[in-house]
């Protein structure tokens, strides 16, 4: 029997997490073919630093203080899985010493007795090191990827558009809402799917079943001549193939949300089955399909296209982003995955990229390509773009597809790797270890069905004059795969370039891109690189001739002579493979002015008009006996007109020449023009080859020049900072509690918090404390105080997210009550807070006195009853315990004893010696027998009378329990704490 679950806790985000990561490994592992994920804890040791960061810039919901737990376990690790192996060893030579049928019987014994010592110790050893593996994979399989340093930081905000693709987009218009329209049309039924299973699932009926069916074979038949293999995905997989695929999906509306759906299996006999969720993307059965694999270097890279179905238990309100079609439990995705090696993953990156362009371009939709910043990426992608198409019906841009490297992230996880073939000079071991290595994943969305219905419904919806709905204009490469007709006369077959009829923007697509790239230094002169892809860009487009056409016209007219080579190598390429319809329509009277013009422009490159020849005389020998061809095979006819016209001008200056006429003025000026360009060529090519040169110089100096690394910042070092960042610290966390209590104090039925003046002015400063905060994260590289700063972070985080629950129109009273009680909880009395700042303000004095105490030290004779370094002052602290700080700020440990503290104080400037001494009784926590040493160490001067050698410790602070006069600022601090 199987229950489905879907879970939408919002206080567990960190446990779900991590339980999702790791939860089942340890029910699931007993079975051979599955293995523990082999995570790279020793680069996690070594960027520690960096992991914070990075993890904190993604806001990924680690626990504080995870990425260096994770280096302190791993150093704890290291010294036992050595001792480990050790140990093994001795058993094995001791059980070979038993084995030999000639060993001494009392030395045999001796070897027993040592193999059974050694297996208790070595059990011991096992058992912890299973306790420290555990933690160390609880916590490391939560730590998100590296992120590229290309990628924005921050929220989606500051995403950055990469290029836009297709014509203008219309205006937003609330009457082309998909929903409206899918209704009127009879194309859609939410309200039956409601009443079958819920809100947010769906019926797709009549033409929207079939336009459902032409967008998936359509996408699937372009990812196949790309060479991808098509594969059926499973809807159903393992939890833990799913956490290690780092798929973590965070709800729009409510970040701490699942977005899984758990199947609850239940067998006779107690029996145990693996925990089974709904697959949320295909890109899980994908990974799944290559895991404990070793692939060879021949066979990447490796590109399927999977289609399934995508399962999302989102929750989240009602509204524009989760109306009708855009957000939904169910949807149908093709989904692509890329397995290859590590120095191709970039490469493969670009080339998934330009494969879904090409896509969304055969559709005609408006959409543009952005780099998504870092508090978008999920836990494994290392570097993700996003498309999103123009609907207008919602009046702004929607999420159509996304591309993500995930490098060696899930391939650690799933153990996919690759031999890259034995390093040379190598033992045998060596070389099988270095040669098999983890290989890098990707994935990408083909289409996304639903997002692709709500924008070509919005896009291309037809209207009567009266404003009702009558059809549906489609672009026309869906027409092949449209199975069933069109009985009902609502779909319309459109041409892609009518959907541009309206502007006046030129067509700017994968064509262009591809002519700029294939034009490009980076391809040698005769390369042929890329050029197919190309001809089924072109082909693939209905205005592809004319828009190739114009790209290559703009190389010939205005590109170097490098550019014009190839512009005319691609362009023979294109003619001879691009078909009939590119031949007929790609030489239009601009294209052949260009290639006339630089056969007779004096300033053309001599290689390029020997190529330019070379590609016309090909043309009027292939298509002199084509009647619809004859303007291209002419075109050799018409340039040699103009070769051999230059040619009888040479010859006629120099008949004049012999008959006396002298040279005229025409023949000069032609002369000293190609002189002149002769000259600037040469000029241009001395340049170019000084700036080699110079680049070669200055790049073989950087190699040389030993590399500076940037000084860390370290507060430690520099005293004056530490109590900057401890002023910081403190400020930010009283900014955040004042914020809280001024909107507990606010009515909300009466007065708004946007028009409250205490509640805005500590909004303002709350938000000018969390600046610093920020900037001290990412500058600090001290491990606890890292923490330290996250916390506070979090403080004013969790403040300003109450804000603006509170500050949203659509907030019922219910939620305004719920909402205050939570502030009315967490409110720091006047008592508190006073303790909080003596706390803080008793911690930088004594940074501060630290710092000067080296420079200048007060004389032990002026001391005055109240001087801060005199035994008798409330604030005194023991110069033995002045260099100790107990804990950070704001410790939660509030019951616990205060210090212990020295039996006898002293007051004589006589005995300031011994008091700085001490002993150990001093500072015991037991009443010593031995008077004559209390005596001793108190001296015959001292006239005080004896007090009690403890310290009276009370868990009720409503209890009055005398304390020590001497304990000052250390009795509110946290004696467990370690030391700096």
């Amino acid at each position: 029997m199987m229950h489905l679950n879907a879970t939408h806790t919002a206080r567990s985000v960190q446990s779900a997490c991590l339980r999702r990561c790791c939860g089942p490994r340890a029910r699931t592992f007993a079975t051979a073919s599955e293995r523990l994920p082999q995570l790279d804890y020793r680069k996690i040791s070594k960027d520690v630093v960096y992991k914070s960061h990075n993890a904190f810039n993604r806001k990924a919901p680690l626990p504080v203080g995870a990425v260096q737990r994770v280096a302190r376990l791993y150093d704890e690790l290291r010294p036992l899985l050595a001792a480990l192996d050790s140990k093994r060893c001795a058993r094995s030579k001791a059980g070979d010493r038993i084995r030999d049928p000639a060993e001494d019987p009392v030395k045999k014994q001796a070897a027993l007795d040592e193999a059974k010592a050694l297996k208790v110790e070595i059990a011991k050893l096992e058992k912890r090191i299973a306790q420290i593996q555990e933690q160390l994979d609880t916590l490391a399989l939560a730590i998100p990827n590296d992120t590229h340093p290309d990628v924005p930081i921050g929220p989606e905000s500051a995403a950055e558009t990469r290029s836009t693709h297709g014509p203008e987009p219309i205006p937003a218009d609330p009457a082309r809402d998909h929903l409206s329209i899918c209704r009127a049309l009879d194309i859609i039924d939410f309200e039956a799917g409601a009443i079958t299973t819920g809100s947010s699932w769906y019926y797709l009926k009549n033409e929207g079943a079939l336009l459902e069916l032409a967008l998936v074979n359509y996408a699937l038949s372009v990812a196949m001549k790309r060479g991808y293999t098509p594969v059926t995905t499973p809807d159903v997989v393992r939890a833990d193939i799913a956490g290690r695929c780092g798929f973590q999906p965070r709800d729009p509306a409510d970040g701490s949300a699942s977005q899984t759906y758990h199947l609850m299996q239940h067998g006779a006999g107690g029996h145990h089955y693996p925990e089974l969720v709904l697959a949320g993307t295909a890109e899980i059965p994908l990974a799944g399909m290559f895991a404990n694999k070793i692939l060879t270097r021949k066979e990447l890279p490796q590109k399927v296209v999977g289609l399934g179905h995508a399962f999302r238990a989102e929750a989240g309100a009602g509204g524009a982003d989760t109306r009708g079609l855009y957000r939904v439990h169910q949807f149908t995705k093709l989904e692509l995955f890329v397995v290859c090696t590590e120095d191709k993953s970039d490469e493969m990156m670009e080339e998934m990229r330009k494969l879904q362009t090409e896509i969304f371009e055969g559709l005609g939709l408006s959409f543009r390509v952005r780099e998504m910043p870092t508090e978008e990426l999920g836990a494994s992608a290392y570097r993700k773009y996003d498309a999103e198409a123009w609907m207008p019906g919602r009046g702004e841009w929607g999420e159509i597809s996304s591309t993500s490297n995930c490098t060696d992230y899930q391939a650690r996880r799933l153990h996919i790797r690759y031999d890259r073939g034995p390093a040379p000079l190598a033992s045998y071991p060596e070389r099988v270890r270095s040669s098999i290595t983890f290989v890098h994943t990707l994935n990408g969305t083909a289409a996304a069905v639903p997002r692709l219905i709500v924008a070509l419904v919005e896009n291309g919806a037809v209207f009567n004059k009266a404003g009702a709905v009558t059809g549906l204009r489609l672009p026309k490469i869906l027409q092949p795969f449209w199975v069933g007709g069109n009985p009902r006369g609502l779909i319309t077959w459109l041409a892609k370039q009518a959907y541009s009829a309206f502007n006046r923007e030129k067509p700017h697509s994968s064509i262009t891109e591809w002519v700029e790239i294939l034009t490009s230094s980076n391809y040698e002169d005769e390369a042929y690189d890329g050029i197919p892809e190309l001809v089924d860009a072109i082909n693939i487009q209905a205005t592809g001739p004319a828009e190739a056409s114009r790209a290559i016209r703009k190389k010939i007219k205005h590109g170097s002579p490098h550019q014009q080579y190839r512009a005319l190598v691609v362009l023979k390429a294109t003619v001879e493979n691009g078909g009939h319809n590119f031949q007929t329509s790609f030489a239009d009277h601009q294209l052949t002015d260009a290639l006339k013009n630089l056969a007779s422009d004096p300033a053309t490159d001599h290689k390029v008009k020997k190529k330019l020849a070379s590609v016309l005389a090909a043309w009027h020998i292939q298509f002199k006996d084509d009647p619809s061809m004859t303007l291209v095979a002419n075109l050799y006819k018409q340039c040699k007109v103009a070769q051999s016209n230059r040619v009888s001008m040479d010859r006629r200056a120099v008949d004049n020449v012999n008959a006396g006429l002298g040279l005229d003025a025409e023949y000069l000026e032609r002369k000293r023009k190609e002189e002149e360009a002769r000259k600037k060529r040469e000029e241009e090519k001395r340049k170019a080859k000084e700036e080699k040169e110079r680049r070669k110089r200055e790049e073989e100096e950087r190699r040389r020049k030993p590399k500076t690394k940037r000084k860390p910042f370290n507060f430690e070092e520099k005293p004056q900072e530490k109590p900057q960042i401890l002023t910081a610290i403190a400020n930010a966390s009283q900014a955040a509690s004042n914020l809280v209590n001024a909107m507990t104090l606010v009515n909300t039925e009466q007065e708004k918090l946007e028009t409250n003046e205490r509640v805005q002015e500590c909004l303002d400063k709350v938000k000018l404390a969390r600046k610093q905060i920020v900037r001290y994260i990412q500058l600090v590289e001290n491990e606890d105080m890292i923490g330290v700063l996250i916390e506070t972070n979090d403080r004013i985080i969790a403040a300003l997210e109450n804000y603006d629950l509170l500050t949203k129109p659509d907030t019922t009273e219910q939620q305004v009550k719920e909402i205050q009680e939570g502030l009315a909880a967490t409110k720091l009395s006047s008592s508190e807070l006073g303790k909080l700042q003596e706390r803080q303000r008793a911690v930088i004095e004594r940074s501060i006195g630290r710092a000067g105490s080296s420079s200048a030290r007060p004389d032990p004779g002026d001391e005055s009853p109240t001087s801060p370094t005199s035994p008798t002052s409330p604030s005194y602290v023991h110069p033995d315990l002045q260099d100790l700080e107990f804990g950070a700020l704001g410790s939660a440990q509030r019951n616990l004893p205060p210090p212990i503290r020295p039996t006898v104080p002293r007051s004589s400037s006589d005995d300031e010696e011994a008091w700085r001494r001490g002993s150990l009784s001093d500072f015991s926590d037991y009443q010593s027998s031995d008077e004559e040493a209390h005596n001793r160490v108190a001296g015959p001067s001292s006239s005080q009378p004896r007090r009690r050698g403890y310290v009276d410790v009370s868990d009720n602070e409503s209890v009055d329990v005398r304390r020590n006069p001497k304990q000052g600022l250390l009795e509110e601090e946290d004696p467990f704490a370690d030391p700096e």
